[in-house]
């Protein structure tokens, strides 16, 4: 598929909208008085549905570099909103766990991020978003192979 323009291809588009989608969950972050990044935001949603990750594959699953994740979380254990524990199968690496203080924001982050997609998919029937999942899905795949 010829590309007339770096703003028409998908990957562009792809892109500016995940990083808008960031930016718009950040400043209601900031809105709700909730002191933390999209990307710190990101981590506390996975360890909410998973805790006690590998670092590894928390990096994986958020798709983050190893360096970036291990300088999220560096930031995250300051704050007391996860700990890190070493692992017992593994003496080289650290399992990530959500503190009591992480668990406490879930509700209201959770309550952020509705906000946020709600502004998003204004305007969108479930057809459209139907499509866009299973055209998004089908690039990701392709890209997998």
């Amino acid at each position: 598929m010829p590309i007339n323009s770096p703003d028409e291809s998908i990957n562009v588009l792809v892109s500016k909208t995940s990083q808008k989608f960031k930016l718009e969950l950040g400043r209601m972050l900031t809105h709700s008085g909730i002191d933390i990044s999209s990307d710190q935001w990101s981590v506390l949603m996975a360890l909410s549905e998973n805790d006690g990750p590998s670092q590894t594959d928390l990096a994986i699953k958020l798709y983050k570099v190893r360096s970036n994740i291990t300088r999220i979380l560096d930031i995250m254990e300051r704050m007391e909103l996860i700990e890190r524990r070493r692992s017992p199968s593994d003496k080289r690496e650290y399992n990530v766990f959500i503190t009591i203080k992480g668990k406490n924001m879930i509700p209201d982050l959770k309550k952020a991020a509705a906000s946020v997609l709600d502004k998003a998919l204004q305007n969108a029937n479930k057809e459209e978003l139907a499509i866009v999942k299973t055209v998004l899905n089908k690039i990701f795949m392709n890209l997998e192979k």
